[in-house]
């Protein structure tokens, strides 16, 4: 990324003289950002404000100066992080807290944030500006074998080419199962990451998503919902979203659930693959998603791809027919082998782990090459730090 495509105004309103000073030459080693010297500034792009003994006027002063506009994104900091100075603070409408005394690597990750934000925003199809694939793996129903297909999915995606940085979100509320499929242990989830939604960064999201051996970054969905706790509306997708500047694939188990998030999701996918089996009853509800994902999200132009798994020739529906119910070809099958899927499973493992030569293995993998054949797209330095 080239930060000297623009340049971000800063100002800061400090009155601790050691905070300014180590503010100021932080701010001032940051590629990209230019610090204010001008109170009178019409507006600036950053401000960081440090919250002293009167807390209540300071967040009113945030609020108007957000509500009118001449502040872009306002961090703040203080000597103490209480709940009676973050929780207002946040309300306000600050994007960050610094606490005192400050460290360096936070401050710069934060403004680093906010100016991939503005280089997005500006140049959207800049060839600097980073924006991963997301691959949606849809459910026609229950126990079709939806979070077995975005596991070997996104696996094989990893092991076409290693050098991509791939993830493996897992959007099953209460029952979400990847942890167990890839046999790994995380005590983060989406909703840990909703609870510090301002800090999403490169650097938080490694901290917090769990590496699989395979090289795949996994995001588990929570195991208890904390019913306390009121997640902004539209997070998930809001997280996808932001995810795109950091990892080139995307897959995401989004279930069987048409939730607001997963139809914004979907909106915004490369392809959106869509399990089933051909049965009559899991073919009718195929088409039923189709039809409510096209009149939802206008994904109407192939991006929707049906993939017939546990496929067997003797199936209770052909290929053709199930087509011909689901108004588009079925291209791709995922073929039947109950004891290599079973074996996998119990221990923890993929199919190509447990069996890589197998007909299960390759379809998969044909399936992750196809994908990969696009050309790949410049990686940005951030990108370093998942190394």
């Amino acid at each position: 990324m080239k930060n000297n495509e623009t340049t971000l105004t800063v100002q800061l309103v400090v009155k601790t003289p050691e905070v300014y000073r180590g503010l100021t030459n932080i701010v001032r080693g940051i590629e990209g950002f230019s610090l204010l010297e001008n109170k009178d500034a019409a507006r600036v792009d950053i401000l960081v404000m440090e919250i002293g003994n009167d807390p209540a006027a300071e967040f009113e002063t945030i609020r108007l100066l957000l509500k009118e506009n001449v502040v872009g994104t306002l961090f703040v900091t203080a000597s103490k992080a209480t709940a009676d100075i973050l929780l207002p603070a946040m309300r306000a409408g600050a994007r960050e807290f610094f606490q005192q005394p400050l460290e360096a690597a936070e401050v710069r990750e934060a403004f680093g944030a906010v100016l991939l934000r503005r280089l997005e925003e500006l140049n959207p199809d800049d060839e600097h500006v980073h924006k991963g694939r997301v691959f949606g793996v849809l459910g026609a129903k229950g126990g079709v074998g939806t979070t077995t297909f975005a596991v070997n999915f996104a696996t094989s995606l990893q092991a076409v080419d290693p050098k991509r940085l791939v993830a493996l979100i897992d959007m099953n509320c209460f029952n979400g199962e990847i942890p167990l499929f890839l046999d790994i242990e995380s005590d983060t989830s989406w909703e840990e990451i909703g609870r510090n939604l301002s800090r999403l960064d490169a650097a938080y999201l490694q901290s917090a998503m769990v590496r699989h051996r395979s090289g795949v970054y996994v995001l588990p969905a929570p195991k208890m919902l904390d019913i306390d706790l009121q997640l902004p509306k539209g997070f998930l997708y809001k997280l996808i979203r932001t995810m795109r500047q950091f990892f080139d694939d995307i897959v995401v188990d989004c279930g069987m659930r048409l939730t607001g998030d997963v139809v914004k999701i979907c909106g915004e996918a490369e392809s959106i693959y869509l399990i089933s089996t051909m049965s009559m009853p899991c073919v009718i509800n195929a088409h039923r998603v189709q039809q409510s994902l096209a009149s939802s999200a206008g994904i109407t132009n192939g991006r929707m791809q049906v993939i017939a798994n546990r496929f067997e020739k003797k199936s209770q529906l052909s290929l053709g027919e199930a087509s011909r119910v689901l108004g588009r070809d079925v291209i791709n099958t995922i073929p039947n082998d109950y004891s290599l899927t079973m074996s996998a499973l119990s221990s923890g493992r993929t199919v190509a782990e447990v069996a890589k030569r197998s007909s299960v293995a390759k379809a998969y993998r044909n399936l992750a090459e196809s994908v990969c054949k696009a050309p790949d797209r410049k990686k940005r330095g951030i990108f370093g730090l998942f190394g």
